[in-house]
């Protein structure tokens, strides 16, 4: 093998010798230049790339222009809504006011025109006017019975709440007003689970307050005994 080595150099010395003293490159490396160059593939992908988007760009616009409101296609109508809001909000507000200024006429001098007084006025005098009618529903009351004594005649007034029995309490009204002497002419009687009110007509020469206190008293014996009846049965 050597020899064979030996005789390949040998007979090709020229060459070899012509390749030995062949000069190397000095500072060999595996990064080449940097040429300011653009790249033909990068240059075509980003042209066809700008299509797409530029195409995705329109299409969007294309569907927002779609899904506008309808509003936006007709604005004088949203116009003429709003003003129509505004004008009928401008009538109630007037209608109140004139409301606040019609019942403030009729208040007490000196009466504040703000709406919190105006109110708090006005129901106190309300109060004050159920007062007075009850007072005079009380006077009325008195003035009939003292005329009917003068003729002979007068009206009880029957009140019973949550009566256990209407009709026992009212036989038990006949029956005391038969004792005391009195005849009745009228009754005119309301019957509920809650309550009881008579007005009876009665020739009596008892005064009405009197008559009405022995009927209430057998009113509330009768009570007592229905009461005590329902109790010994339960």
């Amino acid at each position: 093998m050597d020899e064979f080595l030996g005789d390949q150099f040998h007979g090709e010395g020229d060459i070899f010798f012509w390749l030995d003293n062949e000069a190397l490159p000095v500072n060999q490396s595996a990064f080449v230049a940097y040429a300011n160059r653009p790249r033909t593939e990068f240059v075509s992908q980003n042209a066809g790339n700008g299509s797409n988007s530029l195409s995705a760009n329109k299409r969007m616009i294309q569907f927002l222009r779609k899904i506008q409101p309808a509003k936006m296609e007709h604005p004088e109508l949203d116009s003429e809504r709003g003003h129509r809001h505004v004008i009928n909000e401008r009538m109630r507000r007037e209608r109140e006011r004139q409301n606040y200024l019609a019942l403030h006429s009729i208040l007490p001098p000196g009466t504040k025109n703000d709406k919190n007084s105006i109110v708090k006025t006005t129901a106190n005098m309300i109060h004050e006017l159920q007062c007075c009618k009850q007072e005079l529903e009380r006077k009325n009351y008195e003035l009939e019975s003292n005329l009917g004594l003068k003729n002979g005649g007068t009206k009880v007034r029957v009140n019973v709440d949550n009566p256990t029995s209407g009709v026992d309490s009212m036989l038990e009204v006949l029956k005391c007003l038969k004792d005391l002497g009195s005849s009745t002419r009228s009754i005119q009687a309301e019957f509920s689970d809650q309550k009881l009110t008579a007005v009876l007509d009665i020739e009596t020469q008892m005064g009405a307050g009197a008559v009405e206190k022995d009927v209430q008293r057998a009113l509330q014996k009768v009570e007592d005994k229905l009461l005590f009846r329902h109790y010994q049965e339960g």
